[in-house]
């Protein structure tokens, strides 16, 4: 009787056991900055954003040479003007000031600018790998590393999905 039982309790637990074994959540762990780091294209980048940076490092510096020739003629001769042309000259400095700044805000906005435009479609290729491995792994969820979000991932729900990531990136 025991072995017909036991069967018997088998044959009942076998469709169970595999809905069971399904339901375990399979989590996807990696660094998205580390593999953002890894790509090709990122560099490519970079290199082109260092390089923009670089030109508006130089035209900030002349403009404020100018700035600073202007500025230095003005104290040579400052004690030497009459009223209204100190007036002017200190409004031309002023203006000169102005437009020095605009010039930084302008060129910083379009450094944000250019990273946006150059490092969005980088971003979008390895998120949608990330996607993929995800669906290909059967993961419910893939966490990134790089905040402290999930300081603790159980390592029998998880795995490093970083080399699959990296592989679907190469093929792609």
């Amino acid at each position: 009787m025991n072995h017909k039982a036991l069967l018997f309790l088998l044959l009942l637990l076998a469709p169970v056991l595999p809905a069971a074994a399904q339901n375990a959540a399979r989590y996807g762990c990696l660094s998205r900055q580390a593999l953002l780091r890894q790509m090709p294209e990122t560099h490519r980048a970079q290199q082109e954003l260092d390089s923009l940076r670089a030109q508006f490092d130089r035209e900030t510096q002349y403009n404020e040479a100018g700035f600073q020739r202007q500025f230095s003629e003005f104290l040579q001769v400052q004690k030497s003007l009459s009223e209204p042309l100190l007036r002017k000259r200190q409004a031309d400095l002023q203006v000169a000031m102005e437009r020095a700044l605009a010039f930084r805000r302008e060129g910083q906005a379009l450094l944000d600018d250019a990273r946006k435009r150059l490092f969005r479609p980088i971003e979008e290729r390895l998120d949608a790998a990330i996607r993929v491995v995800g669906a290909e792994r059967g993961y419910d969820l893939v966490i990134d590393t790089d905040s402290s979000a999930a300081p603790y991932v159980s390592p029998t729900l998880s795995e490093d999905a970083t080399p699959f990531v990296r592989e679907k990136l190469v093929q792609h």
